[in-house]
């Protein structure tokens, strides 16, 4: 579903321009960019990343789909779009580290405390 709505999003701001759509709008596009570029893309030459097992698959999905269904809160389009590209960068990393490891549970932990600082308080 997130991609979808990101997808939509990507076309309304195709017509509308950035500037036209909302900031929650704008943070549903930025979910669907990340779990395509974190999630659904794989680094094919690297050894751990380009041939994840399944045990791996539903670990890493059961935690991006918790990340994708936090309700989230920036200031501006700016900090969003920061936010995400450091997220991104940080699961790419984690998805080239060994399940279980010393290295895998620092990056786990590390983006936990990241979307922690954004989450919405109820």
């Amino acid at each position: 579903g997130i991609l979808r709505e990101g997808n939509e999003v990507n076309q309304m701001m195709k017509v509308v321009g950035e500037e036209g759509t909302s900031l929650d709008d704008f943070i549903i596009y930025l979910k669907g960019e990340y779990l395509d570029s974190a999630y659904l893309q794989q680094d094919a030459y690297h050894e751990i990343d380009g041939a994840s097992d399944a045990k791996r698959q539903r670990y890493m999905f059961r935690h991006m789909s918790q990340i994708l269904e936090t309700d989230m809160v920036f200031d501006d389009k700016d900090a969003a779009r920061v936010f995400f590209q450091r997220l991104s960068q940080t699961t790419k990393d984690w998805n080239r580290t060994e399940l279980d490891s010393a290295e895998f549970r620092e990056l786990e932990t590390h983006m936990a405390k990241m979307i922690d600082e954004v989450r919405r308080n109820a």
